[in-house]
């Protein structure tokens, strides 16, 4: 079975690499080096993930990464650009993230020089970032319920995919048992303010398919700890594509609708 971190060559020794990567604590996620150096030895943030390919692999079940393999990725939220990286290596993908913090575009870009991959990273917003129609698949992972404007998020993903480019999406859900269309404004949950919106199940896949995309596939669903914050509360992956003959039912409409002026500052 492979390992759902990174392993990466590098030419500096334990201590240079070290000192490079204190530049950019706290880490999230693991990341090991081939000269017995990881992130494991940094401080960590918590949570902290010591599998951070792992969502990446649960879309791969679904989305034919090797027929696609060469094409364009767009990497939203793309934190040190581990998935990024991981798919420019295992399908040579050319691959863009994106992300709101410096420093993560910062270790993303060294972490891709040392892997010799063709990655990009821009510091930039979810809401706002377009090239339309460049990429063949585009991964959301974790960002969605950090977005004031989750919906504008998504069309960003529609416009930026070519047709019959895939969707990968990860987010939190509230699913109120009595209630399906209810949603949750979460802004400030856990002292964090980048906590906006959990969307509802129905009304996370029913967006997306408004926004005109099609084939939307829940591929796993992950309860959060039952607290007084949290009930009702999940992690869902989903995946969803853009319709090769075009705009889906519903896509023309939302399209002009979402194009109307909304801002969204970086936050360093």
């Amino acid at each position: 079975m492979e390992d759902d971190f990174l392993t990466l060559h590098t030419p500096l020794s334990p201590d240079a690499l070290r000192e490079k990567l204190r530049l950019w604590e706290p880490w999230s996620h693991r990341v090991d080096f081939d000269n017995g150096v990881s992130t494991l030895d940094c401080v960590r943030r918590a949570p902290f993930s010591e599998s951070p390919l792992s969502k990446f692999r649960q879309a791969a079940a679904v989305i034919p990464f090797a027929e696609l393999a060469g094409g364009r990725l767009l990497d939203v939220g793309c934190n040190a650009g581990y998935n990024s990286i991981n798919a420019a290596l295992n399908y040579q993908f050319s691959a863009v993230g994106i992300d709101v913090i410096r420093r993560h575009i910062q270790a993303a870009r060294f972490l891709a020089a040392l892997a010799g991959v063709s990655c990009e990273f821009e510091l930039a917003s979810a809401e706002i970032f377009s090239r339309p129609g460049e990429f063949d698949v585009v991964l959301h992972f974790g960002t969605l319920y950090h977005l004031p404007n989750p919906l504008l998020s998504l069309w960003r993903s529609f416009e930026n995919l070519k047709l019959g480019g895939y969707l990968a999406l990860e987010t939190q859900v509230y699913d109120h048992p009595q209630d399906p269309s209810i949603c949750y404004f979460m802004y400030g949950q856990n002292n964090d303010e980048t906590n906006f919106w959990a969307l509802s199940t129905p009304v996370l896949k029913k967006n997306l398919e408004l926004i005109g995309f099609t084939d939307v596939q829940e591929v796993r669903t992950v309860a959060l700890p039952n607290t007084s914050q949290q009930q009702y509360m999940a992690r869902i992956i989903v995946i969803a594509r853009k319709l090769r003959t075009g705009y889906g039912r519903g896509g023309m409409h939302t399209q002009r609708s979402m194009q109307q002026p909304l801002t969204s500052s970086l936050t360093d």
